[in-house]
């Protein structure tokens, strides 16, 4: 039995299947970038206005007569009289023979023999090249902007349109299969026997990786060695990676692990010292075929998935912050304690519940706070359930 943060590094050296294909950049979103995106000039790629306000060249005036008024959109302008200024929009090249920007707030306009003119009315003097962009400052013609493996997010989709990249060649998303287990599970539109409980764990993954995008199949099997082999062996036909919810403890029904060792898998590892979730199962085959096997416990589904299956997946591991928590439990002396946590008065409390299978408690929870085995501490590591 290893510890969370081992588990946390063995999942790591799993490696997703890097199928390439191209894409629109309108539907990149949230995948892994498969090429360098190029600079195609530089950026900005002229001296860029910051401000609404004038630009000038003269800076030791303090009141000069307006010449025009320049737009973002237009070409550059040109300052005729170096004792003048032009009347500035943001996003406009900046004039030649302009030095500075004043912005719109230190300008007061007055009219002067039927001139136009801009007063300064700044409490500090005024700087060389403020509120100009300057052209080439973020990067150069030929820069790599945006690199093999780069999540794409709303800042990478900006910035691969900005270098015109209506397709891009990204990382296929694996396809997922959800496969629960249990003679206890039925389906949402049964009506459960007083030993019965419809499936809830294969459904809490499905939408969540739906959500992201992922083409998910889901399929169950009764706790039979032989059927929950040819099932396995068929959907793996179709699926990169599989995810399964139950038969992997150590009851005599529990056949998955010998299951997976007969079809060629190793396991990376298969309990964690951890409460709730501990007989969590990962693997992988030669051919790149890799199971994430939960307990089949919802909370316990839930934390794994959450905790250790998304943040692989998607190769986003969240930052690990630390708040104060109100009403924790006694630490276990053994096992690692992922705690359920909720939000009142923007303070962190514990939220007390009835174990792994309890849901209606679970449904409060914001977050889990990660409580390690001992740990007396009030202040605790915090990951997000949102």
């Amino acid at each position: 039995m290893i510890r969370p943060t081992q588990a946390m590094e063995l999942i790591q050296t799993l490696a997703l299947p890097k199928n390439i294909i191209n894409i629109g950049i309108s539907q990149a979103y949230g995948y892994i970038l498969a090429e360098s995106c190029i600079a195609d000039r530089d950026f900005p790629p002229f001296d860029r206005v910051m401000m609404d306000g004038i630009a000038i060249s003269d800076m030791s005036k303090t009141e000069w007569p307006i010449e025009g008024i320049a737009f973002a959109g237009e070409p550059c302008h040109t300052l005729k009289n170096i004792e003048g200024a032009i009347e500035i929009m943001t996003g406009a090249p900046v004039p030649n023979h302009c030095q500075a920007i004043i912005k719109i707030e230190e300008v007061d306009f007055f009219q002067k023999e039927e001139q136009k003119w801009a007063r300064y009315n700044g409490q500090n003097p005024i700087q060389s090249n403020q509120f100009i962009h300057k052209k080439g400052i973020d990067s150069k013609k030929y820069d790599i902007i945006l690199s093999v493996g780069d999540y794409l997010g709303p800042n990478e989709i900006a910035l691969a349109a900005t270098i015109g990249k209506s397709e891009l060649s990204v990382y296929a998303k694996p396809k997922i299969a959800i496969f629960s287990t249990g003679d206890e599970i039925v389906s949402l539109d049964q009506i459960p026997l007083s030993h019965q409980i419809r499936t809830s764990n294969s459904m809490m993954m499905e939408a969540n990786l739906a959500y992201l995008g992922y083409q998910i199949s889901s399929f169950h099997a009764p706790d039979q060695a032989v059927i929950l082999e040819e099932r396995l062996v068929q959907e793996m036909k179709n699926s990169d990676i599989l995810l399964i919810s139950g038969g992997v403890s150590v009851g005599k029904k529990d056949f998955l692990p010998e299951v997976l060792y007969k079809l060629g898998f190793q396991s990376l590892f298969h309990k964690i010292a951890q409460k709730p979730g501990k007989p969590l199962w990962v693997g992988s085959r030669a051919d790149g075929k890799i199971i994430f096997a939960f307990p089949g416990n919802p909370i316990s589904t839930l934390t794994c998935f959450k905790i250790y299956f998304l943040p692989w997946l998607l190769g986003n591991i969240q930052a690990i912050s630390e708040i104060e928590v109100a009403g924790l439990p006694q630490p276990n002396v053994n096992l690692d304690q992922w705690i359920p946590v909720e939000w009142i008065d923007n303070r962190a409390k514990a939220i007390s519940n009835n174990g792994s299978g309890d849901l209606i408690h679970w449904k409060k929870a914001a977050g889990l706070v990660w409580q390690k085995a001992g740990q007396k501490d009030t202040r605790l590591p915090y990951f997000s359930l949102k």
